[in-house]
């Protein structure tokens, strides 16, 4: 059977760039050091927020919240240098349930997606909190839920708790945990 002298150069070239694709995946692979945690989100670069909103946890709401606002920031270095601030993406919402009814369902939720508990440090505005982890990675799930006098939500309706559900990437000056 003869080829075609057409056909030749187009399956020379494809090969060549089959051979620089697994060439290039292979290096990837086989260098010594991950540039990616478990979750996929960069190790040696800042991490962004439009990085964290698009991974889905950063957009799991409480069912039946009312939407309050989207809040974020990118990884920020700071002067001195040492630990940045991290960066972050979720929202603040209002749930017609109890702070303990939102926890529970964000324990199932995260959970069920390889999520670990993890210590979380309830900042002054917020009654109650949460943090899951999924090993092997920088980033936290954080829910807080806030006092009923903290204005974030533009008054909750009554019986609504007020709540912000948060993804965090932190850069830690050692090793990504394990």
């Amino acid at each position: 059977m003869t080829c075609h002298p057409r056909r030749r150069p187009r399956l020379v070239s494809s090969a060549l760039v089959l051979a620089a694709g697994c060439c290039g995946f292979a290096a990837g692979c086989g260098s010594p050091e991950a540039s990616v945690d478990s979750m996929g989100l960069p190790l040696h670069r800042p991490v962004t927020e439009r990085e964290l909103v698009a991974r889905p946890e950063s957009n799991l709401l409480y069912p039946g919240s009312r939407f309050a606002r989207r809040i974020g920031a990118d990884e920020h270095r700071l002067p001195a240098g040492g630990e940045p601030d991290p960066a972050y993406a979720g929202v603040i919402a209002a749930a017609p349930a109890t702070d303990t009814a939102v926890l529970t369902w964000y324990d199932h939720a995260l959970s069920a997606r390889g999520y670990i508990r993890a210590t979380y440090y309830r900042p002054s505005n917020q009654v109650n909190g949460a943090a899951w982890t999924v090993p092997n990675s920088r980033e936290q799930f954080q829910v807080g839920i806030f006092a009923s006098t903290a204005d974030v939500t533009r008054p909750a309706p009554s019986g609504y708790c007020a709540y912000e559900a948060v993804l965090v990437s932190y850069r830690v000056t050692g090793p990504p945990p394990s």
